[in-house]
């Protein structure tokens, strides 16, 4: 259920981010408006065939629609934060190497 919860969510979010309408949705994938609708209250889950013609028309790759958008951009975080630790670790040791030299 985690999978289809968050390719709907993912379809209905990049389709309100677009500007698209359900029915343009439904009208580019060849389906109805009310599945669409129905989809996006989690009452039609998507068969993969569907999923591949609604990122068509989304214009995104399909894959897409499979990833946690929320957890991509808590791992983007953790690896900021690695990198940052690591830069001040490497100028606080250039700032001990300095003050202890003189």
């Amino acid at each position: 259920m985690y999978l289809e919860k968050l390719v709907i969510d993912n379809i209905k979010r990049i389709r309100k981010e677009k500007g698209i309408s359900q029915e343009r949705l439904a009208e580019a994938c060849n389906t109805a408006t009310s599945y669409i609708g129905l989809m996006e209250i989690y009452k039609n889950v998507p068969k993969l065939s569907t999923i591949e013609r609604i990122a068509e028309a989304l214009g995104v790759d399909p894959l897409v629609l499979f990833l946690d958008k929320n957890k991509t951009s808590d791992e983007k975080e953790a690896k900021i934060q690695r990198i940052k630790d690591g830069i001040l670790s490497v100028i606080e040791k250039e700032i001990d190497t300095i003050l202890h030299s003189q």
